[in-house]
């Protein structure tokens, strides 16, 4: 099994339903992903955070951490908004993705938001910006597990 098929067989067997969060994840092909979930239903699911890491941690260039973040925003178009490249840190090692544009729902103004580690690693939140407060927060991603399973293996392509 993929690592695209083991993270949605977890989501769609998680034990505790829909009344209860957890920490999902699953591992194959050299790879993990973990959610943070805070839903689950018929219909899709919610969680607070995505994660994915190599099992062995890779050691990228500041031109293969930007490479590696142009392939992950012209693959991953099919989130609510698209993904652009904003910054490279080479000291730090990582690289930051954020939408486009913001999607705007009453005040507040919501994007996502995707590092990308020198190691490997790629972390996934929708932020929300609240125009009342000009304060950010995490506000819940939610998807599909057929998203999910689609969005796994153009990450694990994107890397290669």
């Amino acid at each position: 099994m993929t690592l695209s098929q083991k993270i949605a067989d977890a989501v769609e067997n998680h034990p505790n339903g829909s009344a209860s969060p957890g920490l999902v994840s699953a591992e194959a092909d050299g790879a993990r992903m973990q959610l943070s979930l805070t839903a689950c239903g018929h219909v899709g699911f919610a969680f607070g955070s995505l994660g994915f890491s190599r099992v062995e941690p890779l050691n990228l260039s500041t031109e293969a951490l930007r490479a590696w973040g142009n392939r992950v925003a012209s693959r991953v178009t099919y989130l609510m908004e698209p993904l652009v490249v904003l910054e490279v840190d080479a000291e730090a090692g990582v690289a930051d993705l954020k939408s486009q544009a913001p999607t705007p729902r009453g005040e507040l103004r919501s994007y996502y938001e995707v590092t990308l580690f020198r190691h490997g690693g790629l972390s996934l939140m929708r932020i929300g910006f609240d125009e009342t407060t000009r304060r950010r927060k995490p506000v819940e991603c939610q998807m599909t597990v057929e998203v999910l399973e689609r969005l796994t293996d153009d990450i694990v392509a994107s890397l290669v």
